[in-house]
């Protein structure tokens, strides 16, 4: 059992460290940045595996630092440096070598873009950077992740105006790996994008399109491998009425999977409800589809991948078992505010599979499947209880405790033991 003492971010996302203190702030350049360290305790499971049979207890650092310079009255170039360390866990960088180490990436440059508004409503970013929108769910950085999920080498062109914010981006991601320096992006994953909020509506209304093209040649179809042309369209939909609010997001996929026709899709259903009562009650309904594959050898790939989005926390249960891939998810949240300063979050999460023959998915990975559908679709129950406190402007402290009991597909597929999880964070914000 490991000794938990670490830092965090915003309670809404519980992922997003986007404010600081700055140690230097003037018309010119601005210093700040976080350090966060987070202590866990993972039983029966670890990032890359359910069922171990071991409990591994462990430390992540994080120290992000950034710098802000304004070159020009319109020209700004901003700079992340991320240090990111483990202490004490079983698994090593040799476990994650060839793919994204999300523990450790010493001292490397996780952002470095220029920002240019030529005129007040068009700008473009470029360079590393980090890109998020809505929920996290289309494009989300992965920021749980101790060295995070997704930083881009991209182009960003911006629009903003009094009816619409528009995003037109290019990129590729890069691959968090603690030998290279600095960190190289993935070769072959291209990606076009649009993304553009539609303003003055009674709900903001984000519509966007994704392509997503790998020339490689490596992406393993039902019946060969081949390259990998998804498209995604899709909108959201985020409002409040009075003390209700409400979240629908739908995307279709298409294309062609190597030799395979795409046809999957991800929908995702919100409906809360904040009581006007001591503590503010706020009760959330969800709702998760991301959709599987009924039949493995029918030449359609009907597996929906999640688009670039993250995998943190709130998204699909704190423990990271789950992902927006062959997933039906029914929750129940309750977030409650004792005070300016606290929170309390219960989550109630029923997992199963959208379609028995297709695998159930870590994010990143397949975790177990069944070809003939014969071991059910329940995968499970978690539940999560974590607490916020912000002990002053340049401190907050996130804690928690979640455990998952197995259901009927797990049960038949191999371990099936009740998985528990322990963490405390501390973030300092400076």
């Amino acid at each position: 059992m490991a000794l938990l003492f670490c830092p965090a971010s915003g309670y809404g996302t519980m992922a997003d460290e986007t404010k600081y203190s700055h140690i230097i702030e003037n018309d010119v350049i601005s210093i700040g940045g976080t350090y966060r360290l987070r202590g866990e305790i993972d039983d029966e499971f670890n990032v890359k595996k359910y069922g171990t049979g071991t409990q591994d207890d462990f430390l992540l650092s994080r120290l992000r630092f950034e710098i802000d310079l304004k070159v020009t009255k319109n020209l700004k170039i901003h700079t992340q440096i991320q240090d990111a360390e483990v202490l004490g866990s079983r698994l090593s960088d040799k476990d994650f070598s060839g793919s994204n180490n999300p523990f450790h990436d010493p001292f490397d440059i996780n952002q470095l873009y220029i920002e240019y508004w030529p005129v007040e409503q068009f700008g473009i970013k470029a360079g590393r950077q980090a890109i998020s929108f809505g929920d996290r769910r289309i494009f989300g950085p992965g920021d749980w992740g101790n060295t995070g999920r997704y930083a881009w080498d991209a182009v960003r062109v911006l629009y903003k105006s009094d009816s619409i914010d528009s995003n037109l981006i290019t990129g590729r991601y890069i691959i968090h790996d603690p030998d290279i320096w600095p960190n190289e992006q993935i070769n072959g994953v291209t990606a076009l994008a649009t993304y553009n909020t539609i303003k003055n509506l009674p709900f903001q209304l984000d519509l966007f399109y994704v392509l997503k093209y790998d020339d490689r040649g490596i992406t393993k179809g039902e019946k060969a491998n081949g390259d990998l042309s998804s498209h995604y369209a899709g909108f959201r939909i985020d409002g409040k009425s009075g003390q209700w609010n409400y979240d629908t997001t739908i995307v279709k996929e298409f294309g062609k999977w190597a030799t395979d026709t795409i046809d999957a899709y991800g929908v995702v259903f919100t409906l809360g409800y904040t009581f006007d009562t001591k503590w503010k009650p706020h009760l959330i309904l969800q709702y998760v589809i991301g959709s599987g594959d009924k039949d493995p050898n029918d030449g359609k790939h009907g597996t929906f991948d999640g688009v670039f989005g993250g995998a943190d926390t709130v998204l699909y249960g704190w423990m990271n078992l789950f992902f927006f891939q062959n997933l039906r998810e029914h929750r129940l949240d309750l977030v409650l505010t004792p005070g300016e300063t606290i929170t309390l979050r219960g989550e109630y999460h029923y997992f199963m599979l959208d379609q028995a023959k297709d695998a159930w998915y870590f994010p990143g990975n397949a975790q177990r499947r069944d070809k003939t559908g014969s071991s059910g679709r329940e995968l499970g129950h978690e539940v999560d209880l974590v607490v916020k406190k912000k002990i002053s402007e340049y401190l907050e402290i996130l804690g928690g405790y979640s455990f998952f009991i197995p259901g009927e597909f797990v049960k038949n597929t191999g371990p099936s033991p009740t998985a528990q999880w322990y963490f405390l964070q501390t973030t300092v914000f400076f």
